[in-house]
């Protein structure tokens, strides 16, 4: 896990540095042509494959144990080709509608057809990555997003120096997701290959029946948690009472502002794919109450952390900002605070979310995306004209904050205990909004409450921890003594 966290953070380093000269070396109209276009491409990838890939963290484990794995592999695969052929189809057929839709102009039609081609590499890296992390193969993950991120890089700003615009960049990060994900096939296919068949015939109603019930409240989650995380930008595109140039100028500032705060969302995803099979296996041998304490222990802890590293992202911010952005985008970092908050706030509801899949309730998981996406629309219909770029953010991070809660409500209906101790955690985030005191005084309050009484750590968990603690003592003893030593005169 320590490897995995140390590659995670050199890839997201690269990712930072990789974000930061994209800030510098081009306009915030260019940028903001990219946030959409991106932000397209996470929104269409999974849904053009109707939220198959998305069920292998759930039932890979289900077919293995049963002899079924290369039946669930075979019978996934080609419908994820057959999903993905018809959604670039569909993407190139009406490029000028999706030009207006994405750009606010018919003008970015030549655009569309690179997302287009980008669309299949995404979504075999994506698939890729759902496959492997669901085999428990975390380290082949580790490295082939490591390459995807160096990839994106140096690919992406080398297409830059000649071209700089956001041709270069949806290329080369189409080129970058295909050749990680070569990478990664060629290395699984020969154990692919050599998967023994089936010990039992498998009748595709019994199979489809299953995974298509589970697999479309993925679909449909995929669908409300993309909407909800492109809303707030296309709201500003299409509501703003701007033109097309102004409004991608001020989405160029909104990109600026989650650079950092992006991270601590993929670091929850990170960790939600990780402990995902390990929660899947423990429900599927009937232990449930396990399960819930292990989530309630993840969203303690990663909240903890996340809302230390905010705070150290407000006090970076200002040397961010002025030096190294050369304060081009002032507006960006007057909404950081509250953008910051946002996405803290949406790491813990990640991994808050693995209870209702683990329990195969995925259409109760898009209940309070539903209601969040249906908050954030009409917040920002009545902030964005009057405040622009920082009434939707606010608009957004309210939005996420409702999302939350409702899912705790409904993890405790459905058999999860939410203590105190995660109601807690999970709204103390909003300080960040509030700026460096506020979130540093909430957070010293926590922490003393989490050391004198159980308001934060129940007594199971504090004797887990200690548990933890002292096995991690014990490993990091035992490796010491088997280190060479260092050769000062060599």
């Amino acid at each position: 896990m320590i490897i995995l966290l140390l590659a995670t953070i050199v890839q997201r380093s690269v990712g930072l540095g990789r974000g930061v000269l994209f800030c510098r070396w081009l306009t915030p109209e260019t940028l903001g042509q990219w946030e959409m276009a991106y932000s397209f491409l996470l929104l269409f990838a999974p849904l053009a494959v109707l939220g198959i890939p998305g069920s292998y963290g759930r039932y890979l484990e289900h077919y293995r144990q049963r002899g079924l794995l290369s039946t669930f592999l075979r019978r996934t695969s080609i419908w994820t080709f057959v999903c993905s052929s018809i959604a670039i189809g569909l993407l190139i057929f009406l490029a000028p509608q999706f030009a207006n839709l994405v750009f606010g102009s018919t003008d970015s039609v030549t655009t569309i057809y690179a997302i287009a081609a980008c669309l299949a590499a995404v979504i075999l890296h994506h698939t890729l990555t759902s496959l492997l992390t669901a085999l428990r193969l975390f380290r082949v993950v580790s490295v082939m997003n490591f390459a995807q991120s160096l990839l994106f890089a140096i690919l992406t700003l080398t297409f830059l120096v000649w071209y700089p615009n956001v041709l270069s960049i949806v290329g080369g990060y189409g080129l970058a997701c295909l050749a990680a994900s070569v990478g990664a096939m060629v290395y699984i296919w020969p154990g692919c290959r050599s998967s023994s068949e089936p010990i039992e015939n498998l009748p595709h109603a019994d199979f489809w029946g299953r995974l298509l019930r589970f697999a479309f409240f993925v679909w449909v989650t995929n669908l409300l948690s993309h909407l909800f995380a492109v809303v707030d930008r296309t709201m500003i595109l299409h509501f703003g009472g701007m033109s097309a140039e102004v409004a991608l100028e001020q989405v160029g500032h909104y990109h600026s502002s989650r650079i950092i705060p992006l991270l601590v969302v993929s670091f929850a995803d990170l960790l939600s794919g990780l402990i995902m099979p390990h929660l899947s296996h423990d429900w599927e041998l009937g232990n449930h109450q396990a399960v819930a304490k292990k989530i309630n222990l993840a969203v303690k802890l990663t909240g903890l952390g996340m809302q230390a590293v905010g705070i150290c992202v407000l006090l970076f911010a200002p040397f961010m900002f002025g030096t190294i952005l050369e304060g081009r985008y002032s507006d960006g970092l007057a909404v950081l605070p509250w953008t910051l908050a946002g996405c803290v706030i949406s790491g813990i509801y990640v991994i808050a979310q693995c209870y209702l899949w683990c329990a195969e309730h995925p259409r109760l998981a898009a209940v309070p995306l539903a209601i969040g996406l249906g908050v954030n629309v009409i917040l920002n219909l009545a902030l964005v004209p009057i405040w622009g770029l920082y009434g939707a953010v606010i608009a957004t991070t309210l939005s996420t904050i409702l999302c939350l809660a409702t899912l705790h409500v409904l993890n405790g209906r459905y058999g999860m205990a939410v203590d105190r101790g995660t109601w807690l955690i999970s709204m103390l985030p909003i300080s960040l909004g509030f700026g460096v005191i506020a979130s540093t005084g909430c957070i010293c309050i926590v922490l003393l409450l989490a050391l004198t009484s159980d308001w934060v750590f129940l007594e199971e968990e504090r004797q887990r921890l200690h548990l933890l603690i002292t096995a991690g003592k014990d490993k990091l003893k035992s490796i010491a003594p088997n280190l060479a030593p260092i050769n000062l005169g060599s």
